[in-house]
Formats: structure tokens, sequence, C-alpha cells
């Protein structure tokens, strides 16, 4: 297999990971020089002078804190095919971001951008494999869940997802892509890079039921591997059934050139086909070691902020069996922080993946009070800005973390939540977090299963009030919208105690419904038929805009009073 090589090389990874942690203020500035050394005679390093830039205090003086719009012209020029803009490192394709909120935005992803992913987002988690796993874990594949494609802009820059781009990257092109990443993955190519208007939950699936001997799940987020495992859950008989005969199901979405080159990979396979459905005999429920008796772990961006799905994946579908981990925070415009051990919802901040900045979460915009690694107290919370290997200079992420701890002498970190997604109808600053506690202690205090939540902040009642929407696991007939409000409320006003003043003053309302289930699911699938990127997709916890409002409420299960 060939994850026998890059357990080895992972180790090696993992030994340099813990002597980096060591020195983390030394080798986060020598990147930092590096980059503007390296892009000093770029447009964006010539207009800051980053040739005079020799220290921290030297960068900070000459550089803005910026936001995506302060760079958006720059980017757009390098989109066309403009040379030495914002950085000197060669790139020919742009990562894009989900566009959650308004429209997806753009990374170059340069080689060195391009090497930190390769280090530390496979071959450091190979290595932790390797060292906290037994042997077995590399004697089968992974169900990969990941689907991604890009378009070729004029310029001939590629825009998409970076691992939508692997095939190009080798000489063979798509069908030695395919060769090699089925050595690694049950998926062939089909689900892995799609083509528009395509299934790729059933190929998916399809492919990772075929082969008993899959030995974990890699996903992007918890929430895609319980939308692949509910998929599943829900269509096992079907997906069986065509693993038997050899056949696709005539249901499936899948353009016709699809279905005849996956129709070419696939054989009947009734013995597997007869194991499927003795392990299904008695229902889906914690199928996972029935269905895969070999399979080890899970790895995915899950923890703390994602605690719902790594709840719902080990009750539901795992039956506890599988080592978690856990991703540390990675976006499009690059790589922050790596996991370092199993089961451990913290991360540690990568310092040699991006120069690292922090602004105290009292700070507001005051950027005098920015922080490097070596100032970070343990339990305060902190802005990131980051300054990457793609151009992005002291750029403002929004996404908010805790310094839960110290790994050597490099602190470690959870995601809180965004800035960007914070309700503030008051002055009351309720964050995902506060939101997520009040949910998960609601449904705890009540009794039922949670599957999701969004919340509406609705600043055009009187007074301004929360809507929640919580949706369950399944149908919940003997819980009360009222007992449900009276919950939320009472769960919201620990959690954020400024929301109680301000609904006592009469500022803040609140108002509860339940979600018909597998809401959350249906959403991330529109979505992906939209064309967004299943594996970049965030849980919707905050509703920003009147597509999503539309859509959540339009299922609202009326039938719970």
């Amino acid at each position: 297999m060939a994850f026998n090589q890059s357990g080895q090389m992972g180790l090696k990874v993992l030994e340099e990971l813990k002597e980096e942690c060591k020195h983390p203020l030394e080798l986060n500035t020598e990147l930092l020089l590096q980059i503007v050394k390296d892009n000093k005679d770029t447009e964006y390093g010539k207009k800051y002078h980053f040739e005079d830039i020799h220290s921290i205090e030297d960068y900070r003086k000459n550089v803005p804190v910026i936001t995506y719009e302060d760079i958006a012209e720059y980017l757009e020029r390098m989109m066309n095919g403009e040379k030495n803009v914002l950085i000197a490192y060669p790139f020919d394709h742009m990562n894009e971001t989900s566009g959650t909120i308004g429209a997806p935005k753009v990374v170059p992803m340069s080689d060195k951008q391009s090497d930190v992913f390769s280090r530390y987002n496979y071959l450091l988690n190979m290595g932790l494999y390797e060292k906290y796993l037994p042997e077995k874990w590399k004697e089968g594949r992974a169900f990969c869940t990941a689907s991604g494609n890009y378009r070729k802009l004029p310029s001939g820059i590629t825009v998409g997802e970076a691992s939508s781009k692997a095939a190009e990257m080798l000489k063979g092109g798509a069908e030695e892509f395919d060769a090699m990443i089925r050595t690694m993955f049950t998926s062939p190519i089909e689900g892995l890079n799609p083509v528009p208007g395509t299934d790729s939950k059933y190929i998916h699936a399809r492919f990772a039921l075929m082969d008993r001997d899959v030995r974990g799940i890699v996903t992007g987020f918890y929430s895609v591997a319980v939308l692949y495992l509910q998929y599943i859950y829900d269509n096992y008989k079907m997906l069986i059934d065509d693993i038997e005969k050899g056949t696709i199901d005539e249901s499936i979405d899948i353009t016709p050139e699809t279905r005849e080159s996956l129709l070419k990979k696939i054989t009947p396979m009734p013995e597997r086909a007869a194991e499927l459905r003795e392990a299904f005999k008695d229902g889906p429920d914690q199928y996972i070691p029935r269905v895969w008796p070999e399979m080890t772990y899970i790895f995915g961006v899950g923890g703390d902020g994602f605690s719902i799905y790594d709840k719902t994946i080990r009750e539901r579908y795992s039956a506890d069996t599988l080592t978690n981990f856990f991703g540390g925070i990675t976006a499009s415009e690059g790589l922050w922080s790596v996991p370092f051990e199993p089961e451990n919802p913290n991360s540690v901040l990568c310092v040699k993946g991006a120069f690292l900045e922090f602004l105290p979460e009292e700070a507001g915009d005051d950027f005098t009070q920015v922080k490097s690694i070596n100032e970070l107290e343990e339990g305060k919370i902190y802005e990131l800005i980051v300054t990457n290997l793609g151009g992005f200079y002291r750029y403002r992420m929004s996404d908010c973390v805790q310094v839960t701890g110290f790994y050597e002498n490099t602190p470690c970190v959870q995601f809180t939540y965004r800035r960007n997604r914070t309700i503030n109808l008051a002055e009351e600053k309720t964050t995902e977090k506060a939101l997520q506690v009040a949910v998960e202690a609601t449904a705890k205090e009540l009794g039922f299963a949670l599957a999701d939540f969004s919340v509406y902040p609705d600043g055009e009642a009187t007074p301004s009030k929360y809507v929640f929407l919580v949706e369950p696991r399944s149908d919940v007939r003997n819980v009360t919208r009222e007992q449900l409000r009276e919950s939320l409320l009472r769960q919201l006003s620990i959690a954020n105690p400024v929301f109680w003043e301000c609904y006592e003053d009469h500022w803040l309302d609140l108002e509860a419904w339940f979600l018909q289930p597998e809401t959350s699911l249906l959403y991330r699938d529109m979505m992906v038929r939209k064309g967004a990127s299943l594996n970049q997709l965030k849980p919707v916890r905050v509703i920003m805009n009147e597509k999503q409002r539309k859509f959540f409420f339009a299922l609202i299960d009326k039938a719970v009073k």
C-alpha cells in the first residue's frame, strides 16, 4: 500500500514538528523575514517598503492590517495573468473559498504554499497514524469524502480546490491519478473530481461499501462525514442491490459519460452484498464496525466546534470504535495549526506554515494591541491575523481562537467563533460558541438527540429577537415549542449573561422552532448541486442572508406545537 512509505516519512515530520515547537518566535520570525525578502520586488513589496523590514516591529510599522477588499483588485489582476503583483513565487492556481457569505474569494496557491499543505496536511497525518494506530491501519484503504473541481481562466490560471488540480500534476493525467489515488482511497476519480451535476455521495458511498477492508475515514469536516454516513444509513438497500448486480440505480444523478466510465470499474459482487445484508439485517444503527470490521480511525476537522457531529458519529454510526484525529485550523488562505496526538481537540500553532499575529478579543480594531506568538496567554481569545505564502500580508481572518495550553513552547488553540458571525442586535455580542453551548445544553435537558441548529437574528422584529431553528435526529413529539424556548432562554442566558440583561430590559426576545430531521443534510445537498464544494461547506450556525433564511424557515416542523 502507498501508506507504508508515507507513514515513515510522516514520523519524521512529526518529530520535526516537536522540535519546531520548541522555538516558536524564532522560527515564525524567520519565516516572516524570508517572505518579505522573497517578495520585496513585487508591486506590493515596493509599496510597503519590504526591503526596509528587518524585524517584526518594522513589519508592523510598514504594513497595514487588511481585509479581502483591500487586495481584491490585485487578485483580479493576478487571475488575468499578471506576475509580481503580490508574490514573486510561481503559481498557476487560485484556491477558492466556499463563499458561505457573499461571493467566493480566491487565494493564490504558490509552490511554497502547496509544500506547506503537503507537509502538514498529509505527511504529518500519516505520521500520527503510524505512531498511534495498530499496524493494520495501512493494510487497507480509507473512505475519503473529498470532492472538488476547478475551472480554467483565459489566462491559464485555474480556480477551485487545490486537491482538484492533482490530476494535472501527474504525467499520466487523470488515468494515472485515478490509479494512484485508489491505492490509498476507495473512491475513483469520478467521485473525487466529479463533473457538474454528479451525485458524488453515491460514488463515494458505493465504492467504500464495496471494500470490506476499509481502515479509516478521511473527511474535511466531521459534518461532511455525517452527511455520507447518513446517506448510507438511508440508502443501504439500494446500494447493496447495486453492489450485488454490478449496476448503478437509474435514480442516481450522473451524466451518461460518468455512468459509462464507472460501469467499467464495477463488477457484480454477490458475496460482498451478502455480507452487507447480514451487517444491516437488524437495521442501520451503529453499522460501521459490522460493515468495515477493520476500520480504526477517522480524520477531519472535529472536536469542540463540531462536537455535535462527533457525538452523532459515535452514537449513531460507529459504536465509539474509531480513534479520532481532529484536524487543525486550515482554510483556503493557509494552514494555521496542526494536530499532534489523537483524541485531542486542541491543535498546535504551525510556526512554519504562516507568520501569525493575534489581536486580543477585547481590542476591537486597535491593532496596536496585536501580539506575537510568544505573548499569548492561556485561556484568552484572539483573532488571527496572518501572513501566508500566497500574497496575503497581515490579513484579518475574522477567525477567533482560544489558547488552551502549550505543546513544548508553542500555544495550542481551539477555534471559538468567527468575528463576522457574532450576533450583535443590542451590543450583546453572542458568539457561535455561546449558541452551540446553549443548544447542546437544551437538548440534554429536554432529552432529545441533536442533529444540528441554526439561528436567525431578526433585527426587524420589535424587540429584536433570536429565532432558534433546532434540528433533532428524529421526530420530536414529547417536547413542546414552549419548553424548547424556555430551556434555550435559560441556557443562552448562562452562556452569555449580557443576552439576559438585554432580554430583561425588553431589548431582545427569543423564538424557537424545531426543524424537520435531515434539514441540514438537505441544505448541503442543495448547495453542492449549485456548485459549492462539499469539503468547504461549514454548518450554518448564524443565518446571514435571505436565501438561507427562506430555506431553513420553509422546513420548520409545524407539527410540533
